[in-house]
């Protein structure tokens, strides 16, 4: 027990009480860990700021980092930025969730094919699942959900109808869940990713722990405890959409705090071409960018 950790005790949701060892910076404990090698690479291409993760990866004033470039080209996919829609807790409910399910529609509109749209929590998905099937399924598409309690079978049976579907397929996932990471759909298996919200942790014991411990380290806790994992979480979740030189597709992040400097600085920077689009104009840029790419034709309902 140091500096480097927090004792906390709480009673849980589930009538239990605990008592916890929780460790708030793991440098120190990895540090132990990495002197037994002769050297170690940490490689991800969502270790963004880098100066967060190096220093919850390491204490070693000497070790750094390098940004390598994206290999894929940015003519391959389309970024863009909604100005008119939030997912703020305090403006959730019908008229942003109408917004939502609009932008989701219109963009599967615009062109056939897979999509995925990602959540920062199951309630919110399926008040947007309930508004767009209401208002604006087709029968040309298909929506399947993510669940918080699918078993193993269910998961791949989930990823098969990536494969299977003939016709548009729009799949409502949770951002940091088990679909966006670490599943490749290549191709036309997958031409695009909606992200909802800027994926922020929802507030917790630990959480308010971290922000406090940095705080007082001097670093922006807000930032340690919920900016950078959650913009980690969007990352990885558009990281779905490109996965080879070959793949084409669109990434719409709908919250317009995505434009505040505290969230944009923190994209990768092939995103610099991304643009800002509204409801009035999302089908026309969306449009002239399919009708860039060849052998891919528009298809409007």
């Amino acid at each position: 027990i140091d500096e480097n950790y927090v004792v906390y005790a709480e009673n849980g949701e589930d009538g239990l009480f605990r008592l916890k060892l929780f460790c708030v910076n793991p440098a120190v404990n990895l540090g132990e860990y990495l002197k037994k090698g002769r050297s170690a690479v940490f490689f991800s291409a969502t270790l963004l700021p880098m100066s967060y993760y190096r220093k919850l990866l390491s204490n070693r004033q000497d070790d750094y980092g390098i940004y390598v470039e994206s290999p894929f080209s940015q003519k391959n996919r389309c970024i863009l930025n909604a100005g008119d829609v939030s997912s703020l807790y305090s403006r959730r409910g019908y008229e942003e969730y109408h917004k939502i399910a609009e932008y989701i529609a219109r963009t599967v509109w615009q062109h056939k094919g897979n999509y995925m749209v990602f959540f920062p929590s199951y309630k919110m998905l399926e008040e947007v699942y309930a508004v767009y099937e209401e208002e604006f399924s087709v029968n040309w598409v298909k929506c399947i959900c993510q669940n918080s309690s699918m078993k193993e079978q269910e998961r791949e049976e989930f990823l098969q109808e990536f494969e299977q579907n003939q016709e548009s397929l729009v799949a409502f996932c949770i951002m940091g869940g088990i679909f966006s990471e670490g599943i490749d759909l290549l191709g036309e298996k997958l031409i695009g990713a909606i992200l909802v919200g800027t994926g922020l942790p929802q507030l917790g014991n630990e959480r308010e722990i971290l922000r406090s411990f940095y705080t007082e380290n001097g670093e922006n806790g807000f930032d340690y405890a919920y900016r950078y994992p959650g913009m980690n979480k969007v990352l990885q979740a558009a990281g779905r959409v490109i996965r080879t030189r070959e793949d084409h597709g669109v990434i719409l992040l709908l919250d317009e705090r995505f434009r505040q400097r505290e969230y944009s600085n923190l994209f990768p920077v092939e995103w610099n071409d991304r643009k800002t689009c509204t409801l009035s104009n999302v089908e026309a840029q969306l449009q002239k960018f399919w009708e860039s790419i060849p052998d891919k034709i528009s298809c409007k309902l």
